[in-house]
């Protein structure tokens, strides 16, 4: 008694054979559209019980034993099975859809097999399941490479691919109301489940006849013969296409125009040994083409020394080829070197004279200037160049980096390639020797692999190791490559900067600085420090002071009182490898041990409005010497008023301050201040608005080109003076040669007793002094007096005069020892006379 049950087993297997025999299509039944495979097999009740044995699958079933059973044929398929003509008793009827498609990423075979019935017996119930087939014979079935699913009415069933399955072979069996199905082995091929690879690598090359051809690169997984389609458009809209088939990775382009950008792409679509045409691909990466000059040939391999001739082809029909100016690496080569090949191509012929990557281009005159496209032919000369290679190695506590710097061409495309061996004395250095340890070691590439860049970073870094270092040009088939550097990462060290800078100016005029050193690297180092005042001009320049061999410093500065802006710095000790960055800028603290002791001098200069408040500024003197182990750091100004105000002002040591006098008497005491207090000895003002009291009688000046003398006297000693001021107007220039500016107001205080007083210095013309006698309530009236120097042509006219007396005496003298010579030539002398023998001429 068999139970009124299904039970379907679907197997699949991997066809190991990439190309399957095309002698019979009995095994590659079905339909492939839309990327998947369809089958239906509908299977009906035999009555004769006559079976073939080609269409039953797996003949060991013990139990298929019956006079009745379930044959299967396939309705949708192309061709007929080898039972379709014998006759059939049909009672039951029942079909099984079977599509299948690859799906995880083209990774899986999915298929899905589902049962229909037309009519269904009573108390039926369907169980179906799947299992392994063997392809050929059960002694040749791989069991690792099968999948069985088992259900009922409804069956999903994955397999996964490998790289080389073409093909996979599917059989359904299993019993259907007890009775058992008899299916025929079906087959179908994953190359049409799956789209062709879009073409690759479009390019263009041009004819000197102007034609454009187009071309490309098959996909290495496309396996069967291909046809293309090609589609461009001059629009950036791409609202229209013009769309081109062929048969060959190429195609030419017509009637182009010049100047405008086209967009231009392909797709393909295979014909199978199964007379089935696969889906098309996706179109490829858009290619841009914008016709103004094109070059032939657009890349050229040459050696150094050797001749090559490229041709250029203008597109654009107003321009002509006679001409057509050429340059090389952006410097224009001389016109022997043209030739005029028609009115639209122009070619150049040049010797390159070292290795690498050059750019030829073709421009047209436009003006004063040259218009070029952006296209251009790459000559590549085999051989060696100098990149410059310079690296420098950072030291981290998790990391070391070495980051690499080399100079290429403008327009090269390179690889930064390293290897890392023995020690670099051992590696021979010639250009192109290559040792079998070479050969050997692992040759690495810059992570960021092939482009237009300048530097490339190396992590994880064996500091002690020697690392060969190159770079090679993109497209010249490894034959154009610099010359190989090598380099020991820790001889190129650059250290992270210093860092916890402290740093005091003491009452000794020094500065004292110290800092820490990196963690890394752990070798000795050496220091530079350089340091500058904070409140200096902004034109000041920094002082460097080094090298340094400990972590701490003491410099000798002029004031102490100031604050500085210190950086540091640091290398190896040795003098390998690079300074590092300046340590962050630390301000130096002042080294303060009391308060001042005495306030700065000052006086006063009044400027009186009518309208308006009069407003009155402050001159400071410096501070003497002996101050400055105190360090001021600010002036107090104490205000008094007649009205019973008293406040006080807070300033910088500057050289003068302004405030308005409002009350009838003002009364000012300036106080240098530090950190520790104020000063107890301190200079007083008073400013009165009553009239002053006269007290000086007379005030001369008399001044020469190099000094003034100054004398003045009292009318009475009462009340008594504290002190004089003289003031007077500092001139910039020569007032008698014609030119002069006004300068600062100067001043200068005398002691109360003093009478007379001198001062020298460049004095100028004519200048106004002004004598102030200073009271203990207030000032008393000025004395004002106009110094006039000497007018200096008279002292040169009498210069002149007492030289030319000089030199008038001096001629005279010389003169008229002259004449006596002169007068007494002739005269015989009576000595040598013979009568004159014996006879003394002296009596």
């Amino acid at each position: 008694f068999f139970s009124m049950r299904v039970f379907v087993i679907l197997n699949i297997m991997t066809a190991l054979h990439a190309a399957v025999a095309v002698s019979s299509l009995n095994g590659w039944p079905g339909v492939y559209q839309d990327l998947q495979w369809q089958a239906k097999l509908c299977c009906a009740l035999t009555s004769n019980g006559k079976a073939s044995e080609a269409s039953v699958h797996n003949q060991n079933l013990s139990h298929i034993t019956s006079l009745h059973q379930y044959q299967c044929y396939i309705q949708n398929s192309t061709n007929t099975t080898e039972d379709s003509g014998a006759s059939h008793n049909v009672s039951e009827s029942t079909c099984l859809d079977i599509r299948c498609r690859l799906e995880d990423k083209q990774a899986n075979v999915t298929c899905y097999l589902k049962l229909q019935r037309a009519t269904a017996p009573d108390g039926s119930q369907l169980i179906i399941s799947l299992r392994p087939e063997s392809e050929a014979s059960p002694d040749e079935t791989n069991i690792a490479t099968q999948v069985q699913c088992a259900g009922e009415d409804e069956i999903t069933c994955s397999f996964a691919l490998h790289h080389n399955n073409s093909s996979v072979s599917l059989s359904v069996s299993g019993f259907l109301s007890g009775r058992p199905l008899l299916t025929p082995e079906m087959h179908m091929s994953t190359d049409l489940l799956r789209k062709p690879d879009a073409p690759l690598h479009l390019r263009y090359n041009v004819t000197t006849d102007g034609e454009v051809m187009i071309a490309w690169n098959e996909s290495e997984n496309n396996k069967h013969p291909l046809y293309y389609g090609l589609r461009y458009s001059p629009n950036t809209s791409l609202a229209h296409w013009e769309v081109l088939h062929v048969q060959h990775p190429w195609a030419s382009l017509r009637e182009l125009t010049s100047g405008v950008k086209y967009t231009v792409q392909v797709r393909c679509r295979s014909l199978h040994h199964l007379h089935y045409w696969s889906e098309w691909s996706d179109w490829s990466q858009p290619f841009y083409l914008t016709l103004d000059v094109s070059y032939i040939p657009s890349e050229v391999f040459t050696r150094p020394g050797e001749e090559v001739t490229v041709y250029g082809v203008f597109h654009n029909h107003s321009w002509t080829a006679s001409k057509a100016v050429w340059m090389l690496n952006g410097l224009i080569l001389p016109e022997s070197q043209y030739q005029t090949i028609n009115e639209r191509v122009s070619a150049v012929t040049i010797r390159p004279k070292e290795a690498g990557l050059d750019t030829l281009m073709c421009c047209y005159p436009w003006g004063e200037r040259y218009k070029c496209s952006i296209a251009y032919t790459k000559v590549y000369v085999e051989g060696f160049f100098n990149a410059n290679i310079t690296c420098q190695t950072e030291q981290h506590s998790r990391v070391d980096l070495m980051t690499c710097k080399w100079n290429k061409s403008a327009w090269a495309v390179i690889r930064f390639m390293y290897s890392n061996s023995k020690k670099c004395e051992e590696i021979p250095q010639e250009e192109g020797t290559v040792t079998d340890e070479e050969i050997m070691a692992a040759v690495e590439e810059c992570p960021d692999g092939a482009g237009d860049y300048h530097e490339c970073t190396l992590r994880n870094l064996r500091v002690f190791s020697c690392y060969k270092l190159w770079l090679v040009v993109e497209g010249g088939y490894n034959k154009v490559r610099s010359l190989p550097v090598f380099v020991l990462p820790v001889n190129y060290v650059k250290p992270s900067p210093p860092s916890d800078l402290e740093a005091v100016t003491l009452t000794n005029n020094t500065l004292s600085v110290s800092w820490k050193r990196p963690d890394l690297p752990v070798y000795g180092l050496q220091y530079e420090l350089r340091y500058v005042p904070v409140h200096g001009s902004a034109d000041l320049q920094w002082k460097m002071f080094g090298p340094l061999l400990n972590s701490w410093a003491v410099i000798r500065v002029q004031d102490p009182c100031i604050q500085y802006k210190v950086e540091v710095r640091c290398r190896r000790d040795n003098g390998w490898g690079y300074w590092s960055e300046w340590s962050k800028t630390h301000v130096s603290s002042v080294y303060i041990t009391k308060a001042p002791e005495k306030g700065p001098d000052f006086w006063r200069i009044i400027e009186e409005a009518p309208a308006s408040n009069t407003n009155v500024t402050l001159l400071f003197k410096p501070l003497p010497a002996e101050e400055a182990v105190s360090c001021v750091q600010g002036l107090v100004v104490v205000h008094q008023t007649s009205g019973g105000m008293v406040w006080s002002d807070d300033i910088t040591p500057s050289s003068c301050y302004t405030f308005p006098w409002t009350e009838e008497v003002h009364s000012i005491t300036v106080m240098s201040s530090n950190s520790l207090g104020s000063s107890a000895k301190n200079s007083n003002m008073t400013l009165v608005h009553r009239p002053k009291r006269q007290c000086v009688r007379w005030f001369h000046v008399t001044a020469n080109a190099s000094c003034v003398f100054f004398s003045w006297s009292l009318v009475c000693d009462q009340p008594l003076i504290l002190s004089f001021v003289l003031e007077w107007l500092e001139v910039i220039g020569d007032s008698s040669q014609g030119w002069s500016s006004a300068g600062r107001v100067e001043w200068l205080r005398v002691t109360s007793t003093a009478r007379e007083h001198q001062l020298c210095r460049p004095f100028y013309g004519t200048e106004e002094f002004t004598l102030y006698p200073v009271f203990v309530d207030g000032e008393g009236e000025p004395v004002r007096c106009t110094a006039v120097r000497s007018d200096p042509a008279a002292y040169m006219l009498l210069m002149i005069i007492a030289f030319l007396f000089v030199v008038l005496f001096v001629t005279l003298i010389i003169s008229q020892n002259q004449l006596k010579k002169l007068m007494w030539k002739d005269v015989p002398n009576p000595n040598n006379c013979s009568w004159a023998k014996g006879i003394d001429f002296k009596k």
